[in-house]
Parts: C-alpha cells; sequence; structure tokens
C-alpha cells in the first residue's frame, strides 16, 4: 500500500467512527486547559487530512487529523463551523469519540441516546427536517465551507 493510499484509508477509516457517532445526532463538550468547557450540539464531522508520524524507520507511530465540526445551525453562519488542527483521536467505544487539538483541548463527542432524552431526539429531527428542506442550500453551504477550511488547514499549501 502506498503511503497515499494509507492517508486515505486512515481518512475514511476515522471519518466512518466520527460518522457512527453522529448518525443518532451527538453533543460534544470541548475542555480547554485552563479548566472551562463549552457545550455544543454536532450536526458532523469532516476529516480534512489524515497526517502520519513516522519514526526513523519509517513505521507510522502516530496518526494526527484536520478536521472540521459543524454545529447544529451552522447555515446560520461561519462561527458555527469549526476547524481542529493536529488532533489526536481516540474511540474507547462506538457512541463517543475524545479528540485532543494542538494546544492541549479536549474534544469529547457522544452519540445521543433517544430514549433517554426526549428533547435531544426532538432537536436533531427538526434540525434534520430542516437540512432535508433545505437541501440544495446546504450543499452550497457544505461546498464553500469544506473549500474554506480545507484551505485553512492545508495553510496554503496549493
Amino acid at each position: 500500500m502506498s503511503m497515499k493510499e494509507a492517508i486515505q484509508a486512515e481518512k475514511a477509516r476515522l471519518q466512518a467512527a466520527l460518522d457512527a457517532v453522529t448518525a443518532p445526532g451527538a453533543s460534544m463538550s470541548v475542555f480547554f486547559p485552563e479548566g472551562s468547557s463549552h457545550r455544543f450540539e454536532v450536526d458532523s464531522f469532516t476529516v480534512l487530512r489524515a497526517m502520519p508520524q513516522v519514526d526513523a524507520q519509517g513505521n507510522v507511530v502516530l496518526w494526527r487529523y484536520d478536521l472540521i465540526f459543524k454545529e447544529v445551525g451552522y447555515d446560520q453562519g461561519m462561527q458555527f463551523v469549526h476547524l481542529i488542527s493536529a488532533a489526536t483521536a481516540d474511540q474507547p467505544h462506538g457512541q463517543s469519540i475524545m479528540l485532543e487539538d494542538e494546544h492541549g483541548n479536549n474534544y469529547v463527542a457522544n452519540a445521543i441516546e433517544p430514549a433517554i432524552d426526549p428533547l435531544e431526539r426532538k432537536l436533531f429531527a427538526d434540525w434534520r427536517a430542516y437540512r432535508k428542506a433545505h437541501a440544495m442550500m446546504f450543499e452550497r453551504i457544505d461546498a464553500q465551507f469544506l473549500e474554506e477550511y480545507t484551505r485553512m488547514a492545508e495553510g496554503g499549501v496549493r
């Protein structure tokens, strides 16, 4: 397998793991190094880049990722779309994923449990119905965000 193929496979693996967490709807908390935190309702994640770190023998010892997450309501502006840079990822089980970015911020995303929290179930059902009703608008918005955040993640490497 070439390095390019390995990178594409790793991106696809992490994207599938993130999609499994967000499929029923997901909330995410960000824990900052100084002790504060913030909670988001997450629409989706998109893995932009997978970057292998290799040892002296050329073996991949760690993967880092650039990815974006979009909050519920991201059609209201760029402030609802966030870039996470040079993150590591861990998935302790299928319904949760943990990320740590280059600044030491820790992100913990958990799938909602619709049977336990009917208010969250309704929030995501309403949001997804809205997205479906405005599918063409979201196709345009998603393409714009993907292009812009990919350019930011690449740091002008083109």
